[in-house]
């Protein structure tokens, strides 16, 4: 299965590779073995490379200013009580993307807290069927916008009067009302594609022919026959969207920004935790636990200090759940 390379061959591979390849730590056995475990590596990732001073790293695109291309590293969640600030879970993924991650964080919060909260809030991405029905399962509201309800609600509207983001859609009629207010009704419903971990979301698509082929904006709205609207339903999406169209679901989704968004620049700022040179994905998961025990401590105390709480009880509680 292995071929000896020409010398030039192995004069047009990488540095690194070379070096890997004149490693005479190993045998040429266990270098193949080594060869077949990254290629496993890359095959479940879907990844193209690897970073060879620490295998666990995957390629990720990072916030980070002036960071024009994905870099490895690590993926980490935080969940965040926002009422003390308190962080009661911290999770480190290999995962690039947050799609399908609320249940292992979340399990990770019920046994810290040993008992469930009744709501959570979290970014759009986290808008899959296998997260709502999870929580939905579990009796906890899930606070999270559509992509439209995103936008609406930082503000940050796009310039097209014709957007998707201007077309309302009634539940009680089952319309989608144009910004010129004739109303698009259904066409028909398919079946979505399946989502995964989660099952089907139903095809709904409205349309209005008629008003479309009247109408004095249709080159700017439509390049074809008649504007069509499409929404991807199901029964645990309608439950979210509703409660984030309520004053106060807005108002407790708001509280986010304050609070785990808030963390992520103390831990990069005061902490440098993306600076610390520490590999592997057991020692970065632990390295995290230190910096949420450290930052949990301060915040604790500031709590005492602003409720003027007696220390001495505590001190009293945290010797009683160490036992326990």
């Amino acid at each position: 299965m292995v071929e000896e390379l020409t010398k030039d061959e192995i004069k047009h591979l990488r540095r690194t590779a070379r070096k890997f390849l004149d490693d005479k730590s190993k045998t040429d056995e266990e270098k193949v073995e080594i060869l077949f475990y990254w290629w496993h590596l890359l095959d479940y990732s879907g990844q193209v490379s690897l970073a060879l001073n620490d295998y666990d790293v995957r390629l990720m695109k990072v916030k980070d200013k002036g960071q024009k291309y994905p870099k490895f590293s690590f993926n980490i969640q935080l969940g965040t009580d926002t009422k003390s600030k308190l962080i009661w879970g911290v999770n480190v993924i290999q995962n690039p993307t947050d799609y399908y991650q609320i249940p292992a964080l979340m399990n990770q919060i019920f046994t810290n807290l040993n008992t469930k909260p009744k709501k959570i809030s979290a970014d759009t991405i986290y808008l899959t069927l296998a997260n709502l029905n999870y929580l939905d399962n579990l009796g906890i509201s899930a606070l999270i916008p559509t992509s439209q309800q995103n936008r609406e609600n930082s503000g940050n509207l796009p310039d097209d009067e014709f957007a998707i983001d201007y077309f309302d859609f009634d539940e009680y009629k089952n319309v989608v009302i144009c910004p010129q207010n004739p109303e698009l009704t259904l066409d028909g419903t398919y079946d979505a594609p399946p989502e995964k971990r989660g099952g089907n979301k139903i095809k709904a698509v409205y349309s209005n022919y008629k008003a479309c082929n009247k109408c004095e904006f249709k080159e700017k709205c439509f390049s074809k026959n008649h504007r069509t609207i499409t929404r991807y339903i199901h029964e645990v999406t309608y439950k979210v969207e509703r409660l984030m169209t309520s004053e106060e679901g807005i108002k407790e989704y708001k509280l986010r920004s304050k609070t785990v968004e808030a963390h992520n620049g103390t831990f990069k700022r005061i902490y440098h935790y993306d600076d610390i040179p520490i590999t592997g994905l057991e020692r970065v998961q632990n390295l995290m636990f230190t910096i949420v025990a450290s930052y949990n401590l301060i915040r604790l105390f500031d709590l005492i200090k602003i409720n003027k709480i007696d220390l001495f009880s505590v001190i009293s509680s945290i010797r009683f759940i160490s036992l326990t």
